[in-house]
């Protein structure tokens, strides 16, 4: 340690100089250079980005020592570090994607990367034993001028290795930063940019690290930045959210090591009405020639209740009721892979699916998962017809008001479906799910009275919705 002017400084480096010095004897002018030379190595070895340092607002130090609580009283399976953007997740998105995943949320407002660093290393990262951890941090850094970009992205690595130390095996998530202001050549969109040039020399070859860049999809196609993603150019609002939710999904879950129960083939065979109605099936298919696959839960079942209705929609197709109530994908294809497809040609199929994999909340389903669990039935349809035309439907909303969680969640696997059937062939995606709803967005009981089941002017709109997609496809 050498006191220079209004600095100390300590560095191996500095003190091997010293000592090399001592042993030539050089002159007092070389060791005038030399303690220079010692002094900016240091200062360049430790930048303000990589240097931990803590904050003293009330509201830092409260929210520091409730995640200390948790990590003390729970395992905490994900981590999710960051600054406001993090902090601010929006709650109805954390509920869907990372509530049953045993999350701490350490993002914190206006954090820079110097106090992440400070911060983990006043956890007590002993007590857990964390899966994943997803890191979204720097722009702060460029934003409060306190680092260069490239010194943020160092101190982005430096985070990075922290958490190396502490948890060898961890998977962690790097994200890009990002990107804000609302042009292209905006002076902070271009010092985030210059942040993310770094980034995959700085982690490349990093055990356990997977960067990841979603940027694109918060841009508009001139690459703007839309107020309706990120009002201020820089926080998300709630469409941002889930935005990054969805990108994310498939490589968290990977990294996660999680398996999918909605592609998980499961029979409810202890219910006895539900081992006849399939055999019922089995047998239609093995005397009759099949045309139309109506595959589903107890709203494709309900269909039964409206015979008339049925025969009149549906009836010149040679159809057969998949439905079965309380199903999810998973029953889906477990039946599908016991049902004798091979007798049948159908051209047709329309699956409705899902509302019940996030019904209850025991379930632990991701909607982006459910939404997974819909295409694979569409593969297993495929699979066994090649030509088949797949008419997937939209999962219809529940529950009165639109605030509802599980009326989000439908919509969320809703909005998960475009992108996980995209590119598939002969699949069309239909939603008319509003034709059920009052301007309000309510629920209007005459339309389901149980806020979830059909009543006879639900199989209506469901008829005359369907119907035009349907002629083309079986032709």
């Amino acid at each position: 340690m050498v006191n220079w002017g209004c600095f100390t400084v300590v560095t191996p480096v500095y003190s091997t100089v010293i000592e090399v010095m001592k042993r030539i004897h050089l002159n007092y002018a070389l060791w005038g250079i030399a303690l220079f030379f010692g002094a900016t190595l240091t200062v360049f070895s430790q930048h303000v980005a990589v240097t931990p340092a803590n904050k003293n607002d009330d509201w830092w130090v409260e929210r520091h020592t409730a995640n200390v609580a948790q990590m003390n009283r729970e395992n905490i399976e994900l981590m999710m570090i960051g600054d406001s953007i993090t902090h601010g997740w929006d709650k109805n998105y954390w509920e869907m994607y990372y509530a049953k995943r045993k999350p701490i949320n350490l993002g914190f407002s206006g954090d820079r990367t110097e106090h992440v660093l400070w911060r983990l290393d006043h956890l007590p990262l002993d007590k857990i034993s964390p899966k994943a951890a997803m890191l979204m941090v720097g722009t702060n850094n460029v934003g409060h001028q306190s680092s260069p970009p490239k010194e943020t992205s160092e101190g982005i690595q430096a985070i990075v290795h922290r958490l190396q130390k502490a948890f060898p095996e961890m998977q962690i998530l790097v994200l890009h930063v990002f990107p804000r202001d609302n042009k292209p050549d905006g002076e902070m969109r271009k010092k985030v940019d210059e942040i993310n040039s770094f980034l995959p020399v700085l982690l490349k070859g990093e055990k356990n690290v997977t960067l990841l860049d979603i940027n694109q999809k918060f841009l508009e196609a001139d690459g703007t930045l839309a107020p309706e993603m990120m009002p201020d150019f820089l926080h998300p609002k709630a469409t941002g959210y889930g935005i990054w939710a969805q990108a994310v999904e498939p490589i968290l879950a990977k990294l996660l090591e999680e398996k999918n129960p909605a592609i998980e083939p499961i029979d409810r065979l202890s219910d006895p009405w539900w081992k006849d109605r399939h055999a019922d099936n089995a047998a239609l298919m093995e005397k009759e020639e099949i045309g139309l696959l109506m595959i589903g839960d107890s709203i494709t079942h309900g269909w039964d209740n409206e015979k008339e209705l049925w025969d009149e929609t549906f009836g010149k197709y040679q159809p057969i009721n998949l439905g079965f109530g309380g199903d999810q994908t998973q029953h889906v294809l477990w039946r599908l892979d016991r049902l004798p497809l091979e007798k049948i040609s159908p051209k047709a199929a329309g699956i409705m699916i899902g509302t019940n994999n996030i019904g209850n909340p025991n379930n632990k389903n991701t909607p982006y998962q459910v939404a997974i669990g819909i295409r694979a039935i569409v593969e297993k349809l495929q699979k066994q017809y090649p030509d088949i035309k797949v008419l997937v439907l939209k999962v219809f909303p529940r529950s009165e008001p639109p605030d509802d969680m599980r009326r989000l969640k439908v919509n969320e696997i809703n909005a998960c479906l475009p992108i996980v059937l995209d590119g598939m062939k002969n699949v069309q995606l239909i939603g008319f799910g509003e034709k059920f709803l009052a301007p309000d967005g309510t629920l209007p009981g005459e339309i389901m009275p149980d806020f979830l089941h059909l009543s006879t002017e639900g199989y209506k709109i469901w008829a005359d919705s369907i119907a035009p997609d349907l002629e083309k496809a079986m032709r």
